[in-house]
C-alpha cells in the first residue's frame, strides 16, 4: 500500500507531555459502547487525584517517560529463565518498549479544550503500512502497558504481578490457569485488598472486546472475598484513550485466605512486589560488562511522596533542584563517596543495547533483587531435578516431540509456581532484610567494583527517577508524529 499524500511522522519525544482521555465508570461491571470521537476530544476535566476517583471523564496530562516506565515492568514473569542468562534480559526490555516507540507519536490537539494539549496517536506507518498480525501484537503490548500506567500513575497501586504467578488473597476454587485468568493482580501499598486487572488493547477497541474482558473478571468461583475488578480498555484510534470499568466487590471470605500478601508484614510484601517488577532491570545490570556501568546521583526529592494529583509515578529530573545539588557534590567524587550510603541517593545505570534507553536502580533494590534471583535459581534447580526434559529422539514424529515438550513445559512451570507460592512469605522476609542491608552498603560491596560517578545528565538524554528506579531516553527519539 502506498503512503497517503502529505504523510509525515517520526519517533516520539520523551520530553513531550501527552494528554490521554480516561473514562472512569464505577458500578456493576457492565462495559459500554465505544464513545464518539467528539466525546473523546471534548474531555477536559483534570484528574481528581482521589484514591477511588468517581465516575467521570478526565483528561490526564502525563509524560512519555511514565508510559515507558510502565512498559518495562508489566507482563509475564520471565525471571526463572533469564536468571540463567542475564545477558538476554535486554532483549525482553526491547520487546516490551520497541513496539510503542515504533508506532506511537505526539500531535498537537488544536481543537481541544486545554491550551497546549498534545494527543498520543498512531503514526503513519501503523495506520497505513503495518500488517494485521503486527497490529495485534502491538495492541496487546499497549493494552498491558496502559493498565500498568493507570494502576500505578493514576490509582496509586503497587506494581502488578502476572495473575498466573501467585493467587491473590481470597482466591476461590475457580482460580486456575486451565479455565483462564485475568491478566494482572495488584495491591495498594500497605493494603491486602486485591485488584484483579484485565487489559484489552486494539486498534478500535469496541464493546465485544470489553465484554470478553468482563467475562474473565466475572467467572464464577474466581474469588471468595472482597476485591476490586478493573477492566482497562485501550483504543489506538482515532487517538489513544483509556476506559476504566471498576467494581468494588464486598464478599465475605468463605475460607482462610490463600496467596497474596502477608498482612502481618505489608512492608515486606510491598518490597517483594517492587523487586519482582524490576527484575529485568536488575538482570540487565548483571549482564552488562562492569566497564559499561555508571553510578548516577539523584536528589532527595525522589524519596518524597508524589502528589496524588500528579498523573505520574516518576520524578522528571530536569526540573528537580535537589538532583542538581547532588550532582554538584559528585564533581568531587572522593568527598561524595565519603558520605554515609544512607545519606545519598545514587543508582547503578546501564544502557539497553539496541535502544535509546538507560535503566537503573538503587543499592537497596539491587540487593533485594539479588535475593529474588538467588531464590529463583534454587527453585529452577529443584524443578530440573524433579521434571526430566524430553530426550528429543530424532526418530520421533514431529507432532509427538512437540507434545512431549509442551507437557514437560507445563509440568515444569506448574511445579515452579507451586514452589514459589509455598516459599513466598519466607522470601518476602529475606528480601526485605536485604533491602534494608543494601541501603547501608556501597556499590563496591554490592558488585565488587566502583563504576564511574556521573556528575550531570547523559548527553542528549531526558531523565526520570523514583527513590529506587531510573529511566532516561535520548532526545533523538523525539519528534512530532502525524498520520
Amino acid at each position: 500500500m502506498l503512503p497517503p499524500s502529505g504523510a509525515a511522522g517520526g519517533l516520539l519525544a520523551a520530553a513531550d507531555t501527552i494528554d490521554i482521555p480516561v473514562m472512569v465508570r464505577w458500578g456493576p461491571l457492565a462495559p459500554q459502547r465505544r464513545p464518539r470521537r467528539t466525546t473523546i476530544d471534548g474531555v477536559w476535566a483534570p484528574w481528581p487525584g482521589l484514591p477511588m476517583p468517581p465516575t467521570g471523564q478526565y483528561l490526564v496530562r502525563t509524560t512519555w517517560r511514565d508510559v515507558l516506565d510502565a512498559a518495562t515492568c508489566v507482563g509475564r514473569d520471565p525471571i526463572a529463565w533469564l536468571t540463567a542468562v542475564p545477558q538476554l534480559a535486554y532483549a525482553e526490555i526491547v520487546a516490551r518498549c520497541s513496539p510503542l516507540i515504533a508506532y506511537l507519536g505526539r500531535t498537537p490537539h488544536h481543537g481541544g479544550p486545554v491550551p497546549g494539549a498534545h494527543q498520543l496517536q498512531a503514526n503513519v506507518v501503523y495506520q497505513h503500512g503495518t500488517e494485521s498480525s503486527a497490529l495485534g501484537t502491538f495492541g496487546y503490548r499497549l493494552g498491558m502497558t496502559m493498565a500498568e500506567w493507570a494502576g500505578q500513575a493514576l490509582l496509586r497501586l503497587g506494581p502488578t504481578v502476572h495473575a498466573e504467578a501467585v493467587p491473590p488473597v481470597h482466591a476461590g476454587p475457580g482460580w486456575t490457569t486451565a479455565a483462564g485468568l485475568p491478566d494482572l493482580v495488584a495491591y495498594r501499598p500497605g493494603s491486602s485488598l486485591p485488584w484483579l486487572i484485565e487489559a484489552k488493547g486494539r486498534r478500535r477497541l469496541g464493546l465485544p472486546d470489553l465484554r470478553k474482558g468482563a467475562t474473565q473478571l466475572l467467572r464464577p468461583g474466581l474469588m471468595i472475598g472482597p476485591h476490586v475488578r478493573m477492566l482497562c480498555g485501550t483504543s489506538v484510534e482515532h487517538r489513544v484513550f483509556v476506559t476504566l470499568d471498576l467494581e468494588h466487590v464486598k464478599l465475605s471470605p468463605a475460607s482462610v485466605p490463600t496467596g497474596g500478601p502477608d498482612t502481618s508484614d505489608p512492608d515486606a510484601d510491598d518490597v517483594l512486589a517492587l523487586a519482582r517488577a524490576r527484575m529485568l532491570t536488575y538482570l540487565l545490570l548483571r549482564g552488562t560488562p562492569t566497564a559499561q556501568l555508571r553510578v548516577t546521583p539523584v536528589g532527595e526529592s525522589v524519596a518524597q511522596p508524589r502528589s496524588a494529583r500528579t498523573a505520574g509515578a516518576v520524578l522528571l529530573l530536569e526540573s528537580d533542584p535537589s538532583t542538581g545539588l547532588a550532582r554538584e557534590d559528585a564533581r568531587m567524587p572522593d568527598r561524595y563517596r565519603s558520605r554515609p550510603p544512607q545519606q545519598r541517593f545514587d543508582l547503578l545505570t546501564a544502557r539497553v543495547p539496541g535502544t535509546d534507553l538507560i535503566l537503573g536502580m538503587s543499592r537497596r533494590l539491587f540487593a533485594a533483587c539479588e535475593q529474588v534471583a538467588a531464590t529463583d535459581q534454587a527453585l529452577a534447580a529443584v524443578v530440573s531435578d524433579e521434571v526430566s526434559m524430553p530426550d528429543g529422539d530424532s526418530d520421533a514424529v514431529d507432532a509427538d516431540v512437540d507434545l512431549e515438550r509442551d507437557q514437560w513445559r507445563a509440568r515444569s512451570e506448574g511445579l515452579y509456581w507451586q514452589l514459589q507460592r509455598q516459599q513466598r512469605q519466607a522470601l518476602a522476609s529475606r528480601v526485605r532484610a536485604r533491602f534494608d542491608q543494601g541501603e547501608q552498603a556501597g556499590w563496591e560491596e554490592l558488585i565488587n567494583a566502583q563504576p564511574p560517578l556521573i556528575d550531570g545528565p547523559p548527553s542528549g538524554y531526558l531523565e526520570a527517577a523514583t527513590a529506587d528506579t531510573y529511566l532516561a531516553v535520548h532526545r533523538r527519539t523525539a519528534t512530532q508524529a502525524s498520520g
